[in-house]
C-alpha cells in the first residue's frame, strides 16, 4: 500500500525557475518603485541589499529592511510600491518547468491526488500558471495572499477534509521551509523540502521547518520520498 494518497507541489522555484527568469527583473523594478519613492541609495546597492536579505526573510520584511537601511520620507509608499512591482511581474507568455518535474507529476499523476498549492499576487500567479500549461494536471489549484495572512496550512487542511485522508498520507513538496515545510508540518503532513532557488539559505526557525526529505533535483524526488 502507498505511503501517501495525496501530494501538494508549490510553484515558484519548485516547478517554475521563478529566481532565474522572473525575480531580476521584479526585483528591478521593486527598487525603481522606492527610488521613485524616495529611497536614499542608488539602484545596485538596493538590488545588492535585496539579493543578501533574500535567503533570510520575506519580502515583505527585505523591502522594509531596506527603507530602514537608506531611509524615505515616504516609507509605506516605497514598501507598498515596491511589493506591487515584485509580486506582480512581467510574465511571458510560454514558460518552461523546471527539468524533470514534468516527468514527475506525469509519473505520479496515475497513482496520487495532486495539488497545486501557490502564494502571490492572484493575477500574477494564474499567468505563470498558464505560461507552464499545467492547469490539467491537477486535480485543484489553491492561490493563496499572503499580504492578507493566509498560509498554505488551510490549503493542506480543505485537502485532508476533502479527500478524507490521515495528514500523514499527504505529502508536500516546495522550497521555503517557512511555508510549504512548516505549514504541511503544523497540520501533520510529510514534507520534501525541494532546495532550490534564492531562498535556498534560509535557516529553520521553528521545529515544524525540519523536513522529512530534502532534495536538490526533481529526479530525486521519486526515489527518496518513496513514491
Amino acid at each position: 500500500m502507498a505511503k501517501y494518497k495525496s501530494i501538494s507541489f508549490d510553484l515558484d522555484d519548485t516547478l517554475l525557475d521563478t529566481s532565474g527568469l522572473l525575480v531580476p527583473m521584479a526585483a528591478r523594478r521593486a527598487c525603481e518603485a522606492m527610488l521613485a519613492a524616495g529611497l536614499r541609495c542608488d539602484l545596485q546597492e538596493c538590488l545588492n541589499l535585496r539579493q543578501e536579505l533574500a535567503s533570510h526573510y520575506s519580502h515583505t520584511e527585505i523591502f522594509t529592511q531596506i527603507v530602514n537601511r537608506y531611509g524615505t520620507n515616504q516609507k509605506g509608499k516605497a514598501i507598498h510600491d515596491a511589493l506591487e512591482e515584485f509580486y506582480n511581474p512581467q510574465v511571458p507568455e510560454s514558460l518552461p518547468l523546471l527539468p524533470g518535474s514534468l516527468e514527475n507529476i506525469e509519473k505520479l499523476k496515475g497513482s496520487y491526488n495532486l495539488y497545486l498549492v501557490t502564494m502571490g499576487s492572484y493575477e500574477s500567479q494564474v499567468k505563470k500558471i498558464k505560461a507552464l500549461k499545467i492547469e490539467h494536471l491537477f486535480k485543484k489549484i489553491y492561490i493563496l495572499n499572503g499580504f492578507i495572512g493566509e498560509k498554505k496550512d488551510s490549503a493542506f487542511r480543505d485537502i485532508l477534509r476533502s479527500e478524507g485522508h490521515h495528514p500523514h498520507e499527504l505529502l508536500s513538496v516546495g522550497n521555503r521551509l517557512s511555508s510549504e515545510i512548516r505549514d504541511g508540518k503544523r497540520v501533520g503532513a510529510d514534507t520534501c523540502y525541494f532546495a532550490y532557488g534564492e531562498h535556498i539559505g534560509e535557516k529553520p526557525q521553528y521545529p515544524e521547518d525540519h523536513p522529512d526529505y530534502t532534495i536538490t533535483n526533481h529526479k530525486d524526488l521519486i526515489p527518496t520520498c518513496g513514491l
